[in-house]
């Protein structure tokens, strides 16, 4: 199982990797989310944002309704993901009177234990055929789950965060009957900047892509620019102007009734969402070629004829427009009204904008100028 996706050229150099010069916005329950170091191991510049928090604080109502679920039928499978989670489940059951059911329920079931912690509460009931995976954690387990054949199993998931949502989704599509046991609260961001954050960037257009990890991260950008009274641009942004990726269905739902159509990875683990982005991005780059001649125009920089290079913000708005017309004049007042806020610029600050480039580009005759008429790339 890859922990991050690879680059097409093992022989590629670093600042040729497929995903420099696109940047990436993540928005999940965590300050750095690890997807953030995959996308980054491959060149993409990431933007993390906590876009709400989880806390081991169950809901007792859904927990009672999932524990009387449980004993409804024997159950094949029993995924534990906290020690302390199982204890609170515990505590919980032993107020309702249905402790000893319970156990009794794991006892008939093989048992999977995402680490030493979880592994140890359920030795302490007397449990002592446990299983589990090198890595510690509950996606490896479920991932093990769904290469194997659960048609017609019964499989109770203690889920410790809402992307293990999108998983147990996964698991229902392939016939097991899943009962989701969740041993944590979801609430908004700690700071309403974290969102607005999120918000600017996207509508901005200063990343590629934006991937959210949890249907709370999606629900509470949403709210939060329906507060802003910003719900409709944002929307449409993420229907048309960048690459919107999602770790599942669950995680998509609201998006998709909002006439998004995010992306998902080929599996709902970030290692193969990941892995579909660094297929998606390189598509939505501008490329012109002519002869032996090749330009790429990615999010923030440029790759000329191999050369990747970086390039500020104003003057790749000018390379993005003329990109889109090569060989034939833009005026200047078709690059007034291309580039956003630019409709009130003077013909020497785009000038200025224009110069900068040819010295980024170290090319000065593939921009050219038309003397009071705009510019021309001359690829």
């Amino acid at each position: 199982m890859p922990s991050s996706p690879r680059p097409r050229s093992a022989s590629a150099e670093a600042n040729a990797q497929p995903l420099a010069g696109f940047t990436v916005a993540i928005a999940s329950d965590r300050r750095r989310h690890p997807i953030a170091a995959m996308l980054e191991s491959v060149g993409a510049k990431t933007v993390s944002v906590q876009a709400f928090r989880t806390f081991a604080q169950p809901d007792e109502e859904a927990m009672r309704a999932a524990t009387e679920a449980c004993l409804v039928r024997p159950c094949q499978e029993f995924v534990i993901s906290t020690g302390i989670g199982l204890r609170a489940w515990l505590t919980a059951a032993r107020r309702w009177g249905l402790t000893d059911d319970l156990v009794a329920r794991f006892g008939g079931a093989r048992l999977l234990a995402r680490d030493p912690s979880a592994a140890d509460s359920l030795r302490a009931l007397g449990l002592d055929t446990i299983w589990s995976t090198a890595g510690a954690t509950t996606e490896e387990l479920l991932r093990y789950l769904l290469a194997q054949q659960v048609s017609g199993r019964r499989i109770v998931v203690q889920t410790e965060n809402p992307t293990l949502h999108d998983i147990c989704v996964a698991l229902r599509e392939h016939g097991a009957d899943v009962i989701e046991v969740p041993v944590f609260t979801s609430v908004g961001p700690l700071r309403t900047d974290f969102p607005r954050r999120l918000t600017d960037v996207i509508l901005r257009q200063q990343v590629d892509a934006v991937v959210f990890l949890g249907a709370p991260a999606a629900q509470h950008l949403l709210q939060h620019a329906s507060v802003a009274g910003h719900v409709n641009e944002l929307l449409n942004a993420l229907r048309a102007d960048l690459v919107c990726a999602v770790l599942g269905s669950s995680t998509g739902r609201l998006l998709t009734e909002q006439g998004v159509s995010p992306m998902t990875g080929s599996a709902p683990f970030v290692e193969e969402l990941a892995e579909a982005i660094l297929r998606a991005l390189p598509g939505t780059a501008l490329r012109v070629s002519a002869g032996d001649r090749e330009l790429e125009v990615r999010g923030h920089a440029a790759v000329l004829d191999g050369r990747f290079i970086a390039i500020q913000p104003g003057p790749l708005a000018v390379l993005k427009v003329l990109a889109q017309h090569p060989g034939h004049l833009v005026s200047t007042s078709n690059l007034r009204a291309s580039v956003p806020g630019w409709s009130t610029m003077d013909d020497h600050a785009m000038e200025m904008a224009v110069s900068r480039l040819r010295q980024a580009l170290d090319d000065p005759g593939l921009v050219q100028t038309v003397l009071r008429r705009g510019y021309r790339l001359t690829l």
